[in-house]
């Protein structure tokens, strides 16, 4: 479908279709020749995942992070947490001290807000 198409199937204009792929949320389009542009089944899940966060009240950076997680390798779940690390980090690179520090500095953050 063309930019206008999708646009109109998401009902959002088309200039925030080009943020969220500038913003690396969509991927760029396919280009069907003479530059036309072509979305297809991919670019429309992504596009409703990220306006249905958006709707939720997340920012679109905190939307960004939580969708560039998607082929995240779960690690641990427990108690309704989950740690998820990107395919692409080399395992040799992970310093767990540093990491674990950071997680529990979160959670109690995070706790702190009740």
């Amino acid at each position: 479908m063309t930019l206008i198409e999708f646009a109109e199937s998401l009902g959002i204009a088309q200039r925030q279709i080009r943020f969220l792929i500038a913003e690396g949320i969509l991927p760029p389009a396919d280009k069907t020749g003479r530059s036309a542009d072509a979305y297809g089944q991919e670019h429309v899940v992504r596009a409703q995942r990220y306006l249905a966060l958006h709707r939720q009240g997340m920012k679109p950076a905190s939307i960004k992070v939580l969708m560039g997680f998607d082929e995240a390798i779960p690690i641990l779940q427990s108690r309704g947490i989950e740690v998820r690390v990107d395919p692409l980090v080399e395992p040799s690179s992970i310093d767990v001290k540093t990491v674990l520090h950071e997680i529990s500095e979160a959670l109690q953050t995070y706790v702190g807000k009740e």
